[in-house]
């Protein structure tokens, strides 16, 4: 009996190491995760391979809520640490794919965006509020990313103080080897997400967010 319940264990944790990937480990301040690259289930996301130019095995489409968002839906965790303390920025690279009838209605709002949020010790790097970053937040893209691949650029929210709407960057200070997990579910229906880039200030943006960037180490 012994015997049978330990080799039940033991399936148990084979079963569960396929949903469980290890903290990812940031190289002199850049970390860069793919999207598939995550811990536990996916829910309503999907792997797809259909738009052109993604990095990795595959790029995630949201497929939850309305083409206008809802409610946070889908948590995928992202574990990692750093390996400098300092001021970090993370950009998602993104597309909003618009179909049909999309076209005539306001393409900059629809399809693109995503809520996010962090867990561990760390401050905020910029004007944002910490519970800001600490709690579901809308994050967007636009600029040309119906056409192609592009980069989330702004929080949306209300300050939680002046109760005015806010627009900021998601930016952190955060400590090396303090462990962090990043949530990004989904809200708005077919915005495709592709990496994760979290960079430390002193690297270039258009270094930190070269497609030939290697996905960082576990």
């Amino acid at each position: 009996m012994i015997r049978y319940r330990l080799s039940l264990i033991a399936l148990a944790l084979f079963l569960g190491a396929g949903f469980c990937q290890a903290d990812f480990k940031a190289k002199d301040g850049l970390l860069i995760m793919e999207a598939e690259s995550h811990s536990g289930g996916k829910g309503d996301w999907d792997k797809e391979t259909f738009i052109e130019g993604y990095t990795g095995e595959c790029h995630y489409e949201f497929t939850g809520n309305s083409i206008m968002g809802g409610a946070p839906n889908s948590d995928l965790k992202y574990r990692f640490t750093v390996d400098k303390d300092g001021i970090y920025h993370l950009w998602i690279r993104a597309h909003k794919r618009l179909v049909g009838d999309d076209g005539k209605k306001a393409k900059h709002d629809l399809c693109n965006d995503c809520w996010i949020r962090m867990k561990g010790d760390f401050e905020s790097g910029n004007d944002t509020p910490l519970e800001i970053l600490e709690s579901d937040t809308k994050l967007y893209v636009h600029g040309k990313s119906a056409e192609t691949w592009d980069w989330t650029h702004r929080l949306d929210y209300k300050h939680p103080e002046t109760g005015k709407h806010k627009f900021s960057a998601p930016v952190y200070r955060l400590k090396a080897g303090e462990k962090y997990t990043l949530y990004i579910s989904g809200r708005s229906r077919r915005f495709n997400m592709d990496r994760i880039v979290l960079k430390h200030e002193d690297i270039p943006t258009h270094e930190a967010q070269a497609p030939e960037q290697a996905e960082s180490e576990q």
